[in-house]
């Protein structure tokens, strides 16, 4: 059977228009800070979950302004100034998230959730129009509508514009977290992967996230040199890998692609994809795996590691004879084990009479 094409969504409904707009309109208190502290630092402090207790503003300086409010899970009220409310919610608003599985007939709440609740909401408040989300082999694009103009940008990079909009709003430096970076590190998380010790590696490494996500945005990672972009991508496959251990598969994903988005099309960058595909097939994401672990072997991973994993995923959506190729090359590579022959089983009963014949077509060919 053929593969499905690309499913496309209209992304009218689950556009939450006017949000902010009937936040003002229903009370005048927030129409009264929006004047005081602006209309989108309010807007982002609301989509953070701030909650204003008492503003009082400045004659000298609006830096002088002070906010009592509370945020998040924390009931106690704080009272700080104008810029350091702007940099807790840019704590919030700026910290990654993973893409939530989409499913074949996604609601308005799946396709908020799989491009990300917050995003969708700033992206209304910067007056961008998310139009249509297209999603095939496990990979997303958005097409948006911004000053009359459509463009069309895959779901991460989205996520960086409008990240890099909250950035430009709330007014945050670009360096602000780059002595965060710690590559020694790297040796600390591979010593505890080699040990299983998954939570130690993700409690080294999750804290770079923020940072090194930023200077992908800025464009100061063309400047490193590329023996810290190997750094990178290889602690970014050891961080994605352990969050794939733990099970938690699509914090995995984010992790990986931003390695990949390190790695360039480097051999490193090969492993990548392997360690995401070999996620996807552990998540029964088949689809997507196909698109991952064929990128993989095309950047030079090892046949022998890939093609069994390949031959899973391909019988998984039912394209049993390219499963039975991946499968009859990954046994000439050596390939083999308890799961093989299962899926060996698997093919050989679905093909029945014809098994053999095709058996023999593929040991002529070579």
């Amino acid at each position: 059977m053929a593969a499905a094409g690309p499913r496309v969504y209209d992304l009218s409904a689950a556009r939450p228009e006017g949000w902010f707009e009937e936040v003002l309109r229903r009370s005048p208190d927030f129409e009264r800070a929006s004047q005081i502290i602006g209309r989108n630092t309010l807007g982002l402090g609301l989509i953070a979950g701030a909650r204003i207790a008492s503003l009082t503003p400045s004659a000298n300086s609006q830096n002088l302004t002070t906010v009592e409010f509370s945020i998040g899970a924390d009931e106690s009220l704080k009272q700080v100034t104008l810029p350091d409310f702007r940099q807790t919610v840019a704590q919030y608003l700026l910290a990654p998230i993973a893409s939530a599985t989409l499913p074949e007939d996604p609601d308005v709440e799946a396709l908020q959730a799989h491009i990300g609740g917050r995003y969708m909401l700033e992206a209304t408040l910067f007056h961008v129009r998310p139009v249509e989300l297209r999603h095939d082999l496990g990979l997303s694009e958005i097409t948006l509508e911004f000053n009359g103009i459509r463009h069309v940008l895959a779901l991460e990079d989205f996520r960086d514009v409008i990240d890099e909009r909250v950035r430009s709003e709330l007014g945050l430096g670009a360096n602000d977290e780059e002595v965060a970076i710690d590559l020694e590190l790297v040796d600390q998380a591979e010593q505890a992967n080699a040990q299983g010790n998954w939570t130690n590696t993700v409690a080294l490494l999750t804290p770079w996230l923020g940072p090194i996500s930023m200077l992908l945005r800025t464009g100061e990672a063309n400047s490193l040199a590329e023996e810290v972009h190997g750094r990178l991508s290889e602690g970014l496959d050891l961080l994605g890998t352990a969050y794939a251990e733990i099970g938690e598969l699509d914090a995995a994903n984010e992790v990986l692609r931003l390695g990949v988005q390190w790695a360039g099309e480097t051999s490193k960058a090969g492993d990548l994809f392997f360690t995401l595909g070999r996620a996807s097939v552990a998540g029964e994401k088949h689809g997507e795996a196909i698109g991952l672990l064929r990128r993989a072997i095309r950047l030079g991973i090892d046949e022998r590691d890939a093609m069994p994993l390949l031959a899973r995923s391909l019988a998984a959506r039912d394209q049993r004879l390219a499963a039975m190729i991946c499968l009859h090359r990954a046994a000439g590579l050596g390939a083999g084990g308890p799961e093989l022959e299962v899926l060996r089983a698997e093919l050989r009963a679905r093909f029945g009479d014809t098994w053999e014949d095709l058996q023999r077509w593929m040991s002529d060919a070579e």
